[in-house]
Formats: structure tokens, sequence, C-alpha cells
């Protein structure tokens, strides 16, 4: 009986042994993955990982490795870079229309909220983004490519400016109140004020 169990313990061990220093093929290709993945983050660039500009807004596009080469690629990580280009300028004029409203006190806010969100998207999505310019691009060794592009805080200033009066007919059109609409126009006021400081 002592024999039985003992051998039945040791067949036990050896088996749990054998299955914990044997890894599958799928496994041993995960973990192989997992390695490629961790050496090309570590081989990213600075700029990749943290993009910044003094007097820019800026973001970074990447595409894949593509066997048609970098004539393909670099189009691709400009076309994702100019996508998260307008997110940031998204980000960046619904920060300053945020602290405008908080700071005028108007009535109806959630209303006014919602007639300025709705504008500051319209607004962002007509301005162009050709004055956007390439201030870093890499080809990394797993045939990634990525693309860093800054735009120009003061030439985003310009084309807001231009779009004033898509805040104003928001406003008009969302059945406010003759001072709501007035109170509308004082937040546009301080909101083109913060952006403007903001730029210097």
């Amino acid at each position: 009986m002592k024999y039985t169990s003992l051998l039945s313990a040791s067949i036990a061990t050896l088996l749990l042994m054998s299955g914990c220093s044997t890894t599958t093929p799928k496994e041993e290709k995960a973990l192989s993955l997992k390695e490629e993945q961790i050496k090309a983050a570590n081989s990213l660039p600075s700029w990749v990982l943290n993009p910044q500009s003094n007097d820019g807004i800026t973001a970074v596009g990447m595409s894949g490795y593509s066997r048609h080469g970098v004539k393909i690629m670099k189009p691709q990580a400009e076309m994702d870079a100019r996508a998260k280009l307008a997110g940031q300028i998204q980000t960046f004029v619904s920060r300053s229309q945020k602290q405008a409203l908080l700071a005028t006190q108007v009535g109806g806010t959630d209303d006014m909220e919602s007639v300025f969100s709705q504008s500051t998207k319209e607004v962002v999505k007509q301005v162009p983004l050709s004055g956007a310019v390439i201030v870093n691009q890499k080809m990394m060794e797993n045939g990634d490519y990525y693309v860093q592009l800054v735009i120009k805080k003061r030439e985003v200033m310009d084309e807001l400016n231009e779009r004033r009066d898509i805040y104003k007919k928001n406003l008009e059109n969302a059945n406010l109140t003759r001072k709501n609409i007035d109170d509308g126009m004082k937040v546009l006021d301080r909101m083109m004020d913060n952006l403007d400081k903001d730029i210097q």
C-alpha cells in the first residue's frame, strides 16, 4: 500500500514537472511576439512616445509595413497623423470653451454647452490642416513608419476667428432667448481670448 501511494505520488510529480517544462508551439509563438513588441516599443523615439511642440499642436501617425514601401507607408502615416491632429485641435478648443462657459456663468448652461460643443466640432472639421508640417519621421526595424506633424497654434486661431459666424448661427438656431444668445457671444469672445493667451 505504501509502495503504491509512493509510486502514484512520484508519477504525479513527474507529470507536473514535465507539464511545466514544455511549452506548446502556440505558447512559444506568443512569447516570441511579446518579446518583439517589447523590443519595438523600447526602440521608439521619444517624439513618438511623447510628441511635443512649443508653439504648435502636434500628433504622431503610424503606418504598418507595406511591401510597396515608403511611397505608400508615408501617406498612410500622414493621414493617421492628420486625423489625430484634428482630435488634438478639438481638445485644444474644447478646453478653452469649457473655461469660458464656467467663467461667464451664463444661464441655461446645458443648452449653451451643447450648442458650443456642436459648433466646435463643425468648426474643427472645417479647419484646413494644409499648414501642418512634418517635423519628424522614421521607419523602424520592424517596418512600422512614424510621422510627427505640427500645425502652428496661431494658424488654428486664425481659422477659428474666420468661422465665428458658425457659433453665432448655431446659437440663433438653438431657440435660445436673446439674452442667452448675447451671453453666448460673450462666451465666444472669452473663449477666443483664452485661446489667444494660450498661443502667446
